[in-house]
C-alpha cells in the first residue's frame, strides 16, 4: 500500500508535467509508443544485465513491503508487546502459543514462536541481530537497483533521441518534416528524465527513509522478545522499547500511560480486540480501549 505523500507526489509531479504540455500545446504530441518501448524496455534490459533475476524479485518484494510500513505506528506495536508481557507474567510463556500466529509481521511471530520453543536468550539474540542484518542487506539492494535505474532511464533517453535524429536527418532533404522529426527525437530524453526524476530517484530515497523505520520496529521488537523472556517489569521493557520512537510520539506514549491506572482491565480489552487493532494508529487504539 502506498502511503499518501507517494502517491501525492507522484500525482502531482506527473499532473504538473501534463499540465504544463496542455497549457502551451497538445498532449498527443508528446505520445510516443516507441520512444516510451526504447526507454523502459533499456532500463529492464539493462536492469537484468546488472542483477540476477532472483536479486530483482528480492529487491522488488522488499520495496513491496517496506511501503506498507508507512500505515505502522511504534507505539501501537509497544502497547501489543506490554500487554503479551503481563500475560506471560502472570501465565507463563506458552500462554503466547496461540495467539502468536495471529501475528501480522513475520520478523515478530518468528521471534516470539522461538522464544515459546524454549530458545535460549543469546540464542535467540544472535538469531533476531542476523535477521535484522540479512534485512538491511535486502533493503541496500533494492536501494541501488532503484538508483541504477534512475540512471539508466536518462542513457536510455539520450540513445533514443540520437535514433530519432539519425531517422529525422535521412529526410534532410525536406525541410518541412525536421521541426517535427526532431520533436519526436527529444521525447525520449523527456521520458528518460520524468522516469528518473520522478519516479525511481524519489522512490530510493523513500526507500531510505523506510529503512530506517524498519530497523527500529525490529530492534523494538528484538528488545521486547527478550525482556519478555527475561520476565522483566513490562515498564522496564517499555523503557527500553520508547528508544526507537521518535521523541514527540514518545512523550505523547509517556504521558498517556502516567495517566493511566487499572491496567488489567485495559489489557482485557485488548486482548479481545488485537488482532484487528495490532496494525492501526496509535491514537485509533486509545479511542478504542477508552471507549470498550
Amino acid at each position: 500500500m502506498v502511503d499518501k505523500s507517494t502517491l501525492i507526489g507522484f500525482i502531482a509531479g506527473f499532473s504538473l508535467i501534463i499540465g504544463a504540455i496542455v497549457a502551451q500545446g497538445s498532449l498527443s504530441t508528446f505520445l510516443s509508443a516507441s520512444s516510451l518501448l526504447i526507454v523502459l524496455g533499456g532500463v529492464l534490459a539493462s536492469t537484468a544485465i546488472n542483477y540476477s533475476f532472483n536479486k530483482i524479485k528480492i529487491s522488488f518484494d522488499t520495496t513491496l513491503s517496506l511501503m506498507k510500513l508507512n500505515s505502522i505506528d511504534l507505539r501501537t506495536d509497544m502497547e501489543l508487546l506490554s500487554m503479551f508481557a503481563r500475560r506471560v507474567r502472570r501465565n507463563g510463556l506458552l500462554v503466547l502459543d496461540n495467539d502468536i500466529k495471529h501475528l501480522k509481521d513475520e520478523y515478530l511471530k518468528n521471534g516470539l514462536q522461538l522464544a515459546v520453543d524454549g530458545f535460549k536468550e543469546e540464542q535467540l539474540d544472535s538469531i533476531l541481530r542476523d535477521e535484522i542484518e540479512a534485512r538491511e542487506k535486502q533493503v541496500e539492494l533494492s536501494i541501488m537497483l532503484l538508483n541504477s535505474m534512475a540512471n539508466y532511464a536518462p542513457a536510455f533517453g539520450m540513445i533514443g533521441t540520437v535514433i530519432g535524429m539519425v531517422l529525422m536527418l535521412q529526410n534532410i532533404a525536406d525541410p518541412e518534416s525536421l521541426g517535427a522529426g526532431l520533436s519526436v527525437a527529444l521525447i525520449t530524453t523527456l521520458y528518460g528524465t520524468i522516469l528518473a526524476n520522478v519516479f525511481f530517484g524519489p522512490l530510493a530515497g523513500k526507500l531510505e527513509y523506510l529503512s530506517e523505520l524498519d530497523r527500529n520496529r525490529k530492534e523494538l521488537f528484538r528488545v521486547g522478545i527478550l525482556s519478555i523472556i527475561e520476565g522483566e517489569n513490562p515498564r522496564i521493557m517499555e523503557k527500553k522499547m520508547l528508544v526507537y520512537i521518535d521523541p514527540k510520539s514518545r512523550a505523547e506514549y509517556i504521558k498517556h500511560h502516567e495517566e493511566l491506572s487499572i491496567l488489567k482491565k485495559r489489557d482485557e480489552k485488548f486482548y479481545k480486540l488485537w488482532i484487528e487493532q495490532q496494525d492501526k494508529e496509535w491514537e485509533n487504539l486509545k479511542e478504542v480501549l477508552a471507549t470498550g
